[in-house]
């Protein structure tokens, strides 16, 4: 997450320089900081039976913290590599790449629904800012993706794959 794209913005474009991300990521991170509440002093430690459960208590803010947020932070990083990576080996269209963004953008908005919940059952207020902190950062690689798509294509796709997809290079 933000690695391919912020990095690909920051080396060829002026898009955003490095110390206007670092000045955003420091005003959200104050901002997630005050806004989180403290862990719950209390909480009932569930086990989900099923893959139905763990979707429903995630969702519902029944579970450990780490339980929410690990599970789809390594299977979007994954995705995501994967696509960028295919995409770079010139194995993917500029259409595949985008309908991989839009298939994870439903999953992304109930991992933020989940981690916004489950975010209380936490030993540290850190952790819960940091959990917080990356689902933002997950949409704001998405909002980059789209820029790069939009207005930056040649950092990604090559002539042949934009010829594709607009019809020209």
């Amino acid at each position: 997450m933000l690695i391919d794209s912020l990095s690909a913005l920051f080396a060829f474009t002026s898009f955003i320089r490095w110390y206007e991300a670092l000045l955003v990521a420091i005003g959200l991170g104050l901002l997630v900081f005050y806004l989180t509440p403290e862990p719950d002093a209390e909480w009932e430690e569930r086990e989900p039976p099923s893959l139905y459960f763990y979707l429903q208590w995630s969702w519902l803010g029944h579970l450990k913290l780490k339980d929410a947020f690990y599970p789809f932070f390594i299977l979007y990083n994954a995705v995501l590599f994967l696509i960028d990576y295919r995409v770079q080996e010139g194995e993917f269209t500029v259409a595949s790449w985008v309908t991989m963004h839009i298939i994870m953008a439903m999953p992304l908005i109930y991992w933020t629904g989940a981690v916004w919940r489950c975010s209380g059952k936490t030993g540290s207020h850190r952790w819960a800012v940091l959990a917080r902190l990356m689902t933002i950062a997950a949409f704001l690689d998405l909002l980059l993706r789209w820029v790069i798509y939009r207005y930056y294509p040649n950092i990604f796709f090559n002539c042949q794959q934009m010829t594709i997809h607009w019809g020209d290079c």
